[in-house]
């Protein structure tokens, strides 16, 4: 009997698993500290900038110690900041993100989802949402929306596209001086009780690293566990890489809102269709633009400066030579004899 009532004090002694947690590290990509953060012995998330010095490296580490990795795209701020030329713009047609995406996936291939590295004005529109999303389920992964903007669309177009959607709670470290640290740390250990997990992002800071080295051993015993991100979707969801639906193909062009209204009239004539659609690539040649444009709206080669040094001269009417006349000489005025000087 006493070893029975030992037995149950002991287990009833023993924290319980009351919540999980998920760390995400972003901007992974960039410094050597990224190494240090995988020896971490928990399941981190690591979120790789595509592109970088590190990126496939870290990424491919990531992925041989079962750690989840997802891409870490640049999407345009609040601030309308060029990040950089891999970053996604809302002024970027649909083939153009698509071309963005396919390039960074390519480059981080172990990528099992996607979340946006700033972003806060690109997440609030539309159209390039619906698009960037539209491509995430083609290639069957995630998005965890890191939540720059309250205004995000992220969980519309989610929905739409039918694909899975996590959300960050806590940001750790956008101070980070130790007492910062400390008080978004138990504000995620704060939800993570009340919501049953939480998500937390965190960056390769060497006051994160030392912060989470030292106290992410405390919270098994307040019965909270660190998993991967993907821990955290739906159960029946199959978690797959990009690099398992590399070879989806892009969307086809958009069309030219002149030539849709173009077309409209040919229909209303009877006219087919077939013959005068032509699509727009997407392109940033100059010269291709013109050239495409000068085709469309029938503008003579003569008015387009870049095939000016390609129009070849017309040939001269008259094909002999011929020269102007010299012009009249004026006889010399002789000089007075007392001007010429000398001796007679």
């Amino acid at each position: 009997m006493k070893y029975w009532i030992s037995l149950a004090f002991a287990l009833c002694s023993l924290p319980s698993i009351a919540a999980k947690v998920a760390i995400v590290i972003d901007d992974i990509g960039y410094h050597k500290l990224d190494y240090q953060l995988l020896e971490l012995p928990y399941d981190l998330t690591f979120a790789v900038i595509p592109h970088t010095t590190h990126s496939n490296a870290v990424a491919k580490a990531a992925y041989q110690q079962r750690r989840d990795v997802i891409l870490h795209m640049p999407m345009e701020s609040a601030r309308r900041a060029d990040l950089s030329k891999n970053a996604l713009k809302v002024t970027m047609s649909r083939s153009q993100i698509e071309s963005k995406l396919q390039a960074a996936f390519a480059d981080v291939p172990y990528a099992i989802g996607m979340n946006n590295h700033m972003g806060g004005y690109f997440t609030e529109q539309t159209d390039v949402m619906d698009w960037t999303l539209a491509y995430i389920a083609k290639r069957q992964l995630f998005f965890l929306d890191s939540k720059t903007t309250a205004r995000s669309q992220a969980g519309v177009y989610a929905k739409k596209h039918q694909i899975p959607l996590l959300t960050r709670h806590v940001f750790l470290d956008n101070d980070r001086s130790y007492q910062a640290l400390d008080k978004q740390f138990k504000l995620m250990i704060k939800l993570a009780k009340q919501q049953q997990q939480a998500i937390a992002i965190g960056h390769p800071y060497p006051e994160t690293y030392a912060y989470l080295k030292k106290h992410l051993p405390d919270l098994a015993a307040q019965g909270i566990e660190v998993v991967k991100l993907s821990s955290l979707l739906p159960s029946d969801y199959v978690i797959i890489n990009a690099a398992q639906t590399a070879d989806v193909p892009l969307s086809l062009p958009q069309q030219d809102a002149i030539q849709a209204v173009q077309l409209a009239k040919a229909e209303k004539k009877g006219k087919s269709a077939e013959t005068t659609a032509v699509f727009t690539p997407a392109i940033d040649d100059p010269a291709a633009i013109i050239t495409m444009y000068q085709l469309q709206w029938e503008i003579p080669a003569l008015l387009n400066p870049m095939t000016l040094p390609l129009i070849k001269p017309t040939p001269a009417l008259i094909t002999k030579p011929w020269s102007l006349p010299e012009p009249a000489k004026k006889p010399t005025r002789s000089l007075p004899f007392y001007q010429l000087g000398g001796s007679l």
